[in-house]
């Protein structure tokens, strides 16, 4: 690549109007200075267009679209089609990036000479203070690499399978720089199944097309857990048709594995793995369905395909440390308690979401400075 090639940063926005100018003016302090900013506007019913628009006439590089709603993944794809960078970069409407997160990307892939960088990221408090959210090494992979150090990793992240010990892969696409010719030869675009594997999707292509990835130790995106974005208001929305949006996802994934060359016992894990991940998708879907009673619903989830294959599965996948709901619903599910793991799990949800809420974790964790 060139030391001065263009970057395209493609920012989806959806009733932002809190956030998008804050968004706009840190990424234009960016030390690289090459680069062009589409605004995507999704649809809003807000002042998100006038205001990016107001935004554009401020500085050049930015590019404003309006588009029809149709999901973080359609706004992206949008971008994707319009922009004419040499690079692409991906941003949320209500987060932050370092000054040097671009320049520092480019150089490594330059020196490297590699398709994409990978950098850490930060979970932005609401009290303003940061925690690491993910965190990688200094390295380069190629090949075989990339499959048993990055792809293997993310899609068996929970699970005791194929784990990295020096980095863990977060389903997140905003800590990635892509090249756009890598991008266009492969046909690579944001695709939904159930609710948000968009940013899982084209990380599942990245790994499976590119030849050489560059991962860098800097934390350089500031992630901000949003209560209101559409990630979060996805996860409480029942949907009748879940079943078969994740069959169209199991479906998706082996077919693009299969096609790589992954071995046949590897393909076995992951459907194991996927499907428990299905079984705790079910759970929660119809917690969120209010027309049903309870005994309905345990019903429903008795005769549920993904809870049956992982009670019948001929290769079982142990969870990996750590991860509750992994390590208990699904122990209870595999033994038929499917009424305990019903009630658990909804209590677990409900202990994690009074624990953000109230911020009971930083409000412990300042507690315990005092005493320091």
């Amino acid at each position: 690549m060139s030391v001065n090639s263009k970057l395209s940063i493609i920012v989806p926005v959806y009733n932002g109007e809190r956030y998008i100018e804050n968004t706009v003016h840190n990424l234009l302090t960016s030390s690289y200075r090459n680069l062009e900013l589409l605004l995507i506007d999704d649809g809003s019913s807000d002042k998100s267009l006038a205001l990016c628009q107001k935004l554009a006439k401020t500085d050049s590089r930015i590019q404003v679209y309006h588009k029809e709603n149709g999901g973080i993944g359609d706004a992206r794809n949008f971008g994707l089609t319009n922009a004419t960078g040499d690079y692409i970069g991906f941003c949320d409407q209500d987060d932050k990036v370092s000054s040097e997160m671009y320049q520092k990307m480019l150089e490594r892939i330059a020196i490297d000479n590699s398709q994409a960088a990978i950098c850490g990221s930060y979970r932005q408090k609401k009290n303003g203070g940061k925690v690491v959210f993910e965190q990688y090494t200094d390295c380069v992979f190629d090949g075989q690499l990339i499959a048993e150090k990055l792809l293997l990793p993310m899609l068996f992240r929970g699970f005791a399978a194929h784990s990295n010990d020096e980095i863990s892969i977060y389903m997140s696409i905003w800590k990635c720089i892509i090249s756009k010719k890598l991008i266009d030869d492969n046909k690579m675009e944001f695709r939904t199944f159930v609710t948000h594997e968009d940013d899982f999707i084209m990380l599942l292509q990245l790994f499976l097309h590119a030849e050489k990835i560059s991962t860098l130790s800097d934390i350089l995106y500031y992630w901000n857990t949003n209560s209101e974005s559409e990630t979060y208001h996805s996860a409480k929305r029942y949907r009748p048709d879940l079943k078969e949006r994740q069959r169209r996802l199991i479906s998706y994934v082996s077919r693009q594995l299969t096609n790589y060359g992954i071995s046949s016992h590897v393909l076995s894990e992951y459907l194991y793995v996927q499907h428990c991940r299905n079984a705790l998708q079910q759970l929660d879907n119809l917690a969120a369905l209010q027309s049903h009673k309870t005994i309905e619903k345990i019903e429903v989830l008795r005769s549920c395909e993904s809870i049956s294959y992982i009670q019948s599965a001929p290769i079982v996948v142990p969870p990996q440390k750590g991860f509750v709901r992994n390590t208990i619903i699904i122990r209870l599910l595999r033994k038929k308690h499917i009424i305990s793991a019903y009630f658990l799990n909804q209590l677990i949800n409900y202990i994690r979401f009074v624990v953000g809420k109230y911020q009971i974790s930083e409000k412990l964790e300042r507690r315990m400075k005092k005493r320091v």
